[in-house]
């Protein structure tokens, strides 16, 4: 799953057989590398990322990698890095009204986790994808439905959340694959540092970005020819 074409365009090109599946969002059924996968355009924010859980679930997902770009927070991390999620918080969720924490939706955890399992295979990946190229970390991601271009902002979500890297889908999918009981991965690469200092040919970058999504869908398929259960959505 990706948020803008830009981002699941390269995948869908490597698709043998692709064929559309009905629903509210753009979901693709092929094979890749021999693996059947779905292949979702989520559009950018929450509730778009919600729905293309529930729509993967329903198409038969039996796990969801969602893969694009994010905004730098926590320090030391540069444009090109790429963070795997260990935590998911929604940092514009406000129940404070209610005794809960900022970033805590009420009625639900504090926070959400992915599958580990699944996670560690993403992180094997990713660093196999850029091999002796930019850092690949795990770091909680902090989601949003809005788009920070603020070093206060930075500040705040770095000090308040711990966090490693904001965007605006991640933790809606954690919420959501959670309820669904469907295992997840988030893995973003870092287009920008969320404070006005992003990669001077945005443009450029995306492609870099979309490549690396890329190669990290087919280093994940590639695992499962060994696996009893070939089944994986990038």
């Amino acid at each position: 799953m990706g948020a803008m074409a830009e981002e699941v365009r390269l995948i869908r090109d490597d698709l043998a057989d692709p064929r559309p599946v009905p629903g509210p969002i753009d979901v693709t059924f092929g094979w890749l590398d021999g693996i059947p996968v779905l292949l979702a355009r989520s559009g950018i924010g929450k509730v778009n990322a919600t729905l293309s859980a529930a729509a993967m679930a329903s198409a038969g997902a039996a796990s969801i990698v969602f893969t694009g770009v994010a905004g730098a927070v926590a320090a030391g991390l540069d444009i090109g890095d790429m963070v795997i999620g260990d935590r998911f918080i929604q940092h514009d969720a406000d129940g404070t009204a209610f005794g809960d924490p900022i970033g805590q939706v009420p009625g639900e955890p504090e926070c959400w986790l992915p599958d580990a399992e699944l996670t560690g295979r993403v992180l094997d990946a990713g660093r196999r994808v850029d091999p002796g190229g930019r850092r690949v970390v795990t770091g909680t991601i902090a989601s949003g439905d809005q788009f920070i271009a603020d070093p206060g902002k930075v500040a705040w979500l770095r000090d308040r959340f711990d966090a490693s890297a904001v965007e605006m889908e991640g933790a809606a999918l954690a919420q959501a694959a959670s309820h669904l009981r469907v295992p997840f991965a988030v893995a973003r690469i870092l287009s920008d540092s969320a404070d006005g200092q992003a990669a001077s040919d945005f443009p450029a970058f995306l492609a870099r970005a979309a490549e690396l999504d890329r190669r990290l869908a087919h280093e994940l398929v590639a695992g499962l020819h060994e696996s009893p259960d070939r089944r994986l959505t990038p």
